[in-house]
Parts: C-alpha cells; structure tokens; sequence
C-alpha cells in the first residue's frame, strides 16, 4: 500500500494500563481511522494479522514489550468484525516454536489470546516480499502471518533505541524479519544510516495498515532492553506509521535529524517535514514533550555519519563500543547467537568481543537477558 503523507495522527492521554482505558481508546481512534482509510473494507472472514514488538522474554512491567491490554483490545475489535484474528512477531534470537512459546507465556500474550479469542502464531514459516521502490533493499523474508495478512495492525512501544536511537512504529517492523536473519541483516547493512533506509524499505514493504504506539510507560536511555520506563501517558494511533513517528520522535526530543529513520521517511515524502503540518486529532502533543535521556551509543550514529579519514580508523577508534560486565555475564552465548559478524565468544563461561570484526550494532546489548553489556563511549567525546 502507499501512504498518504497527510494521514491524520490521533492522540489521547492514558494515565495507566487501565485495561477498559485502553479498551475505549484503541476501539475510538480505530473506527476513525478505519472511517477515513479503510471505509470500503469488508473484514468478515479476512485475516488481521496482530504485530506486537515482543523483543525477549521479559513482563510487560519492564518497559520492553508491547502492553498485552493492547493486543487484546486490537483483538476484540477485529473479531467483532468477524475477522480471523492472528498475534504474531519473530522476537531476537533464535525462532522456533520452543522460543516463541516461552515469549508468548511471559509476556502476557497467550493470556490476551485467551481472554480474547484470538490466536497465537507458530507458522515459524517465511515468504519473500517485494518492495520494488526500495532505496537500499527490494526484497524481504517476512513471517508467514505478516506475509500471508488481509490487514496488519502494528502494536509497539515507544522506546529509545542504542542503533537507531528511537524504536517506535517504523522500528518495530523489523520483527517481521524471521529470527537469526536479522543478523545477516545488519552484516549486510552496518552502516546506521544504510541500515535505517533499510528498515523504511521493509516497513514499507510489509505495509501495516494502523499503528498503534503504547506510549503510557516508554523507555529510555539505553533502550530497547536496558533503559529505565518513563511515564508519558500517551496513546498514539494513526494509518500512517512514519506519520506517527515523525510524532513520537518530537515527543522524546529528537531532531528530526537524529533519527534516520524518519529523516528518510522525510526525504522519500513519506511524511511531513515538519511535525508541526501533521494533524493530530485528539491531545496536543506538546504537553507530553520531554526530551528523553539518550542511549549511551547515541554519539554513535553522528560518529558513522564522519568521513573516512585515516581509512575509517579514526572514526572506528571514536565510535561507542559494547563492553561485557564480567560481574553480571553468565555465558548462556545469546550474544554470541545473535551477533551479525560473528565476533563473540564464550570463553570461561564469559562472553568476550574481538573488536576488529564488530560493526556496533549493538544487538549484544538488546539482547542480553542479564543488562551484562554496556556500551562505552571514547572519553574523547564525553563533551
């Protein structure tokens, strides 16, 4: 589908997870999106494929998943229509019906099945997918549920992001990339900026038709798995998604230009230029403005952006680096799974990074179970 770069954005305030709060504003700012986009959709017998960010095995309280109330409001509002109702993400790591069990469990997903009637994937299947407008990639192995989908409904949480500095509804679609192939993903993309074109080109392949961002308790700092929850009390919806994080960017007091992601939607006319031309029907988003403190990689993605002077040796040298906590460390290897160039090992039940191969994807840190990697900055720009 293509998006209309004047889709309306529609915001309400949310104190808490208040579940019939919740309830009533997915179900309000649904039927006017479905009004204003999606009139003529007739959703008896279709397919809706729900698309949560469930990034490890962690409660909702931790700030890191999507809030199971809104997976299950989503749920009843399209079984209502008489739609056949599917949840479904590839969270980091390995993807088998195993993982996905245990996530599904924890993060109060089989519960939002239960209580709603919907269904829980495990098709650990995938589909090519085609964008042929995409910048840096026209070709993508999307889950099978995302693949297969009538109408998908992209349910995230409002997060810092130690890559791409935000994670949000954009962000959030690379969940449709199944398991460990998101890691050939950042092989092939190491450059942040290359890597955010690449995220646009996807997110627009696999197309949600409504996003959703669980704005009540965001996170920030070293997000997506090791910040600190911070309250905002925002619920933001709209058809749109590079729309709403143009929105959301603001909120966390990004310029536009520190996150890649939306400065590209900006510049391929996915969005507005300014949020300020957005129409947001609901809340003034301004109220809820406050700048989020930033992941410690942040000066990372400025450092990527420097030419290659000395053939690219100053500006590795510069940039941000993952650092093991031998204290906390483990050796359970889900670093060393999940890490694009291959560069960890598990020695004396300790992780250990060969920094020549590492790229700073940072995937490590996200996906750390014990917060056992830091990323630490050159002190030559702790300024």
């Amino acid at each position: 589908m293509s998006y209309s770069k004047n889709a309306k954005a529609y915001a309400d305030s949310c104190e808490s997870y208040d579940r019939e709060r919740i309830k009533e504003i997915v179900f309000d700012h649904f039927d006017k999106i479905i009004s204003e986009q999606y009139k003529d959709f007739d959703f008896d017998g279709k397919k809706v494929a729900l698309k949560p960010n469930l990034l490890a095995k962690r409660n909702p309280d931790a700030g890191i998943t999507t809030h199971p109330y809104f997976v299950r409001a989503a749920a009843e509002y399209f079984l209502n229509k008489g739609a056949k109702v599917v949840i479904c993400d590839s969270p980091g790591g390995v993807y088998n019906t195993a993982s996905i069990s245990g996530i599904y469990n924890v993060c109060m997903m089989k519960q939002a099945a239960d209580e709603s009637g919907a269904e829980l994937n495990f098709d650990m299947g995938h589909t090519e997918m085609s964008n042929k407008d995409g910048e840096v990639s026209k070709s993508f192995s999307v889950i099978n549920p995302l693949a297969s989908a009538d109408f998908i409904v992209n349910l995230c949480r409002l997060k810092t992001h130690a890559l791409c500095n935000m994670s949000a509804a954009v962000k959030n679609m690379y969940g449709s990339i199944p398991g460990l192939m998101k890691a050939e993903q950042h092989a092939r993309f190491p450059a942040q900026k290359d890597f955010s074109r690449y995220l646009v080109d996807l997110c627009c392949a696999v197309s949600p038709s409504i996003s959703v961002i669980d704005a009540v308790i965001a996170m920030e700092g070293n997000g997506p798995a090791g910040g600190t929850p911070k309250k905002v009390g925002l619920v933001l919806s709209g058809a749109n998604p590079f729309v709403l994080d143009l929105c959301a960017s603001g909120i966390m007091g990004f310029e536009i230009d520190e996150v890649l992601t939306v400065k590209n939607a900006v510049s391929r006319g996915l969005c507005p230029e300014n949020r300020e031309d957005v129409d947001v029907v609901g809340e003034d988003i301004k109220k809820y403005t406050s700048p989020f403190k930033r992941p410690d990689s942040s000066a990372g993605g400025l450092i990527k952006q420097m030419p290659k002077l000395f053939g690219g040796r100053l500006r590795k040298w510069l940039e941000p680096r993952p650092v093991i906590k031998k204290k906390k460390c483990v050796g359970c290897g889900e670093c060393a799974k999940c890490c694009p160039r291959e560069t960890i090992d598990i020695v004396d039940k300790k992780a250990v990074i060969k920094y020549d191969k590492c790229i700073k994807c940072y995937c490590c840190q996200e996906l750390c179970p014990m917060k056992a990697v830091e990323i630490k900055r050159n002190p030559f720009m702790n300024f």
